[in-house]
Parts: structure tokens; C-alpha cells; sequence
């Protein structure tokens, strides 16, 4: 009989992905579940479930993964009113993902954190189900303090962040293993041989703010570099022309990666991570706001430290600072790309599988 597995995580790309990543190497042992909230997660399992009945000739009225969704309990930094409900709203999160729980009768639970992780994880928790979860940016984001109480390991991106608790182990960020590949198809996209190529992605949901700086200087841009800018959804202001190339979304970051020269963007831990591991420059505008822990800023601040990135601070953030900012950087390309050199960057997959397939 298989063992079975719960995932749980989800709000933005960045928790649901590597979820994903991990979920095709459990595929052949084990029975695999997902419960996470009606948003993302929910989407990109239904495009998984999608894609893998084609590779693995599943029934047609069967899944890959079996879904289930709960209700988020989010807690709102910028209105502290708006969070006196969430005692009574997480109870009946809590009570939800238990019955799942029970029904399922997972072995292990392994959550990527976000708020609809933590009401699965206090349940697993209560139902004495071994749970291991990862963090991926610089601070711990609320739902994963409270998670490294209830889990037997947490996983983290930053090898500075082992040892401060007995129950941390450094692993690196969880990465497909498309991510090794080097190939470039440029067919689809306006580019001029000659020129660099900057990349602008602000993250899954997309950067307003960035989005608003650029397109006052986006024909002084084009002078220079090739541009390919993932907008977000429901964020695409200009349509492609001459060497700039406009996106809402894409499933096809790899390949932009390896097109790609540097890199201009927020700081979150997905891109940050993926950025750091193909190796490429960064020009990082943290988010900064009264909803945010932070954690950006500090990400920001890792990578600049390791000198591979630049920090343009928000507050500062003009579409002419941005213009000189991207040409005085684009100046010193190789002496980033010469300090990747001596770096060894992670994948840290392999290990997590290892890490939960030895639970007992």
C-alpha cells in the first residue's frame, strides 16, 4: 500500500511552486493531496492534474492530486481592526482541514508556508502527524513562527538561519529540475542580437509601482537593451513593440532566465531564489509598505551582500532614478557575473525528498 502525503501552501507563486516541484517526486510512492484556499494553488493544480494525466495514464476520471479547499485566515498588518475576527475564522479553518486530515490519514504533511498552511499544520499537529515545512526568505513570515513549534523540521533557503533552532536544517530553495537546463528559445520574443537583456518581473502578482516607472522611459530603454517584462495579471500597459516584449504571465520562466542578462525586480524569496540560482545580476526595489514584515528588504540586503545584486530603495524610486540605475548597472555586468564564479549555488529538492521519505 502507498504511504500518503499532504502538501499545503499557497497566496503567491512563490509557496505554491515549489510545492509542485517536490510533488513529482512522490508521485510514484505515494498518494498525493493538496489542501490549500480557492486562489493560485487551486489553479496550478488543476494545470498539474491537467499535464500529468497526459505522462502517466491516469484514469480519465482520476487525479494526480487530490485537492481539497479551507478557508485563509490572513492576518492584515495595515488594518489591525480587521484581524479581531481571525480567533473564530481560524477555528473553523482548523476544524476543517481535521476532518480532511482524518479522512486522508496522511503519513507526513509537508507545508511551504503562507496563511493557509498554518489551520492544516495545527490540525496535523493535534492529529499527531509529523510535519515538515520550509521557509523560504531571509525572516520567518508569521504562519512559520508559529509552524517551527509544530513541525519536527523546517527547511531554509539561508544556511546563516541553521542552527539558531534545533529543528532548522539548511537545504536551499526547492527548485524543478528543468531549472539546469541552458537552453534559450528566443523565437517568441522581439530581440535585437546586439543588444543585453534585461528581464523585469515583479513577482506572481506583478509590481504596479514598477510597472508605472517604466513605461515613461521604455523607449529610452529599448535604445539599449532588450526588455521582456512579465506585468502581472491584468497589468499588461503597453503592447510588445520593436525590442520590448510584454507579458501578463508566463509558465516559461526558465527559458527567460536563460535569455536573460540581468534582472529587475522585487525582492521576493521565488524570484530572488531562482535569480541567484541561474546566476544572473539583480536590480532589486524591495516592497515597502505598511503591509509588509520586511522580508524583502532583508532578502534585498542577503544578496547585495554577496554581491551580486543592487538595492533601489522604493522610497526613492523615480522612472529617472530607475533609468540610471539600470545603465549604471548594466556597466558592471561581468564583475557581477565574476563574483558567480565563486559561488555554489543550491538546489535543495533532493534533500527535502530525502529528509521526508525518512520520517517515521
Amino acid at each position: 500500500m502507498k504511504k500518503k502525503i499532504v502538501f499545503t501552501g499557497g497566496g503567491t507563486l512563490g509557496h505554491v511552486m515549489p510545492n509542485i516541484y517536490l510533488i513529482k517526486e512522490f508521485l510514484n510512492d505515494y498518494d498525493c493531496f493538496y489542501i490549500g484556499s480557492d486562489g493560485i494553488e487551486n489553479e496550478r493544480i488543476k494545470e498539474l492534474n491537467s499535464e500529468l494525466k497526459n505522462e502517466i495514464n491516469l484514469d480519465k476520471r482520476s487525479d494526480a492530486v487530490t485537492f481539497y479547499s479551507i478557508p485563509v485566515v490572513k492576518f492584515n498588518r495595515d488594518k489591525i481592526l480587521g484581524n479581531i475576527k481571525i480567533p473564530f475564522l481560524l477555528i473553523k479553518s482548523i476544524y476543517k482541514a481535521k476532518k480532511l486530515l482524518k479522512e486522508i490519514k496522511p503519513d507526513v504533511i509537508f507545508s511551504k508556508g503562507g496563511y493557509v498552511a498554518l489551520p492544516v499544520c495545527l490540525a496535523g499537529r493535534m492529529l499527531k502527524i509529523p510535519i515538515v515545512a520550509h521557509e523560504s526568505d531571509f525572516s520567518f513570515g508569521l504562519a512559520n513562527k508559529i509552524i517551527l513549534k509544530l513541525c519536527k523540521t523546517m527547511c531554509v533557503n539561508f544556511k546563516n538561519l541553521e542552527g539558531k533552532n534545533k529543528k532548522i536544517v539548511y537545504t536551499g530553495p526547492i527548485f524543478s529540475a528543468e531549472f539546469q537546463s541552458t537552453r534559450k528559445n528566443k523565437s517568441k520574443f522581439n530581440l535585437k542580437e546586439k543588444l543585453p537583456t534585461l528581464l523585469i518581473v515583479g513577482g506572481s502578482l506583478g509590481s504596479k509601482k514598477i510597472n508605472e516607472m517604466l513605461m515613461p522611459i521604455i523607449k529610452d530603454l529599448i535604445k539599449e537593451f532588450n526588455v521582456i517584462h512579465i506585468t502581472g495579471k491584468s497589468n499588461l500597459t503597453l503592447k510588445s513593440f520593436d525590442n520590448y516584449n510584454s507579458l501578463e504571465t508566463t509558465n516559461d520562466m526558465v527559458n527567460l532566465y536563460n535569455i536573460a542578462d540581468f534582472v529587475l525586480g522585487r525582492s521576493g524569496a521565488g524570484v530572488t531564489a531562482e535569480c541567484f540560482y541561474k546566476k544572473l545580476p539583480m536590480i532589486l526595489i524591495p516592497l515597502e509598505n505598511k503591509a509588509s514584515r520586511g522580508d524583502q528588504l532583508m532578502n534585498a540586503r542577503y544578496y547585495e551582500n554577496q554581491g551580486v545584486a543592487k538595492i533601489l530603495r522604493e522610497p526613492d524610486l523615480t522612472p529617472t532614478k530607475l533609468l540610471e540605475t539600470i545603465e549604471e548597472f548594466s556597466k558592471g555586468l561581468n564583475s557581477y557575473k565574476q563574483v558567480y564564479t565563486k559561488i555554489d549555488t543550491k538546489n535543495g529538492k533532493d534533500k527535502i525528498v530525502e529528509l521526508i521519505k525518512n520520517i517515521k
